[in-house]
C-alpha cells in the first residue's frame, strides 16, 4: 500500500504542476525586452512541457491505483 500512496502523491504533485504550468505559460514565457516571436516560441515550449507533466502525473496515478491488482 505504501507504493500506491507514493505513486498517487507524486502523480498528483506532477499533474498539478503541469496543470499550473499550462495555465500560466503565457505569463511565464513573457520576458521584458524579448522579441515577440521568441515569446511565442517560449510560451509554446512551456505549454508542451506542462502538458507532458500533466500526462505523466495522470499515468502515475493510474499505475499507482492499478498496481495492487496486477
Amino acid at each position: 500500500m505504501t507504493v500506491v500512496a507514493i505513486f498517487v502523491v507524486l502523480g498528483l504533485a506532477v499533474g498539478s504542476m503541469g496543470w499550473w504550468g499550462r495555465r500560466n505559460a503565457s505569463s511565464l514565457g513573457a520576458v521584458p525586452g524579448m522579441p515577440a516571436e521568441h515569446v511565442e516560441h517560449r510560451t509554446a515550449v512551456l505549454r508542451r512541457g506542462a502538458t507532458v507533466c500533466f500526462v505523466v502525473g495522470a499515468c502515475m496515478v493510474v499505475v499507482g491505483v492499478a498496481a495492487p491488482f496486477l
